[in-house]
């Protein structure tokens, strides 16, 4: 029986540590590790965030690449965390970045079972019960493309705060992509989102934000 619906919860526990990294990296960004064994901690990164007063900055966003995930994506922040863990179903990688008003996320889940025998719409909808889970309510839903890709947004809350967030997932063959934005009406969804791209290799000596494992 295929385990195609990825739990949050369960990724989350399975992390147990955040996995410390030595990543040869370009000195425009610091990537960091925190060792953390607290589940509701690392799950709060998709529902939780500062509620000062204090702008988000649109300008000197930073184009950051996952060599491993094979995406580069534009972020607002000069330190992105990485959280990863396997299982005998999945693999899972989540990039973190945080600014005083939303916090960013992006990833991705690679499956090591056969996904043919679901529908796209299935795979997105058990990903998604998971994903949101009890406590959050889901607000809209629409159909997303990227390049020949066909993939969801959903617009959610959590139901003990205002913050509102958003999220796009995106099936690429057995990989699952993953992009959240909380307090998005703070943020900047739309340059988060927009320039999400798939990338076949990576460029040497990018002067670009680069992670190189």
């Amino acid at each position: 029986m295929n385990r195609l619906s990825v739990s949050i919860s369960a990724v989350m526990l399975g992390l147990g540590v955040m996995i410390a990294s030595t990543s040869r990296l370009n000195p425009a960004i610091a990537f960091s590790s925190q060792q953390s064994t607290a589940e509701g901690e690392i799950k709060a990164l998709f529902t939780q965030v500062n509620t000062d007063n204090s702008v988000v900055a649109t300008s000197g966003w930073k184009q950051f690449y996952s060599d491993e995930g094979n995406f580069s994506i534009f972020l607002p922040s000069k330190t992105v965390t990485n959280l990863n863990s396997k299982s005998e179903d999945y693999s899972i990688n989540i990039y973190y970045a945080d600014t005083k008003k939303s916090s960013y996320i992006v990833g991705y889940v690679d499956y090591n079972n056969d996904l043919t025998d679901l529908s796209l719409d299935k795979i997105y909808d058990n990903f998604l019960k998971d994903f949101l889970g009890n406590d959050i309510k889901l607000i809209e839903q629409q159909d997303v493309t990227l390049a020949k890709y066909r993939g969801i947004e959903v617009e959610y809350q959590n139901s003990d705060q205002e913050i509102v967030a958003k999220s796009r997932l995106f099936l690429v063959g057995k990989r699952l992509y993953l992009l959240d934005i909380s307090n998005y009406k703070a943020g900047d969804a739309k340059q988060f989102f927009n320039s999400f791209q798939l990338e076949k290799e990576i460029i040497k000596d990018s002067v670009k934000i680069a992670l190189n494992r």
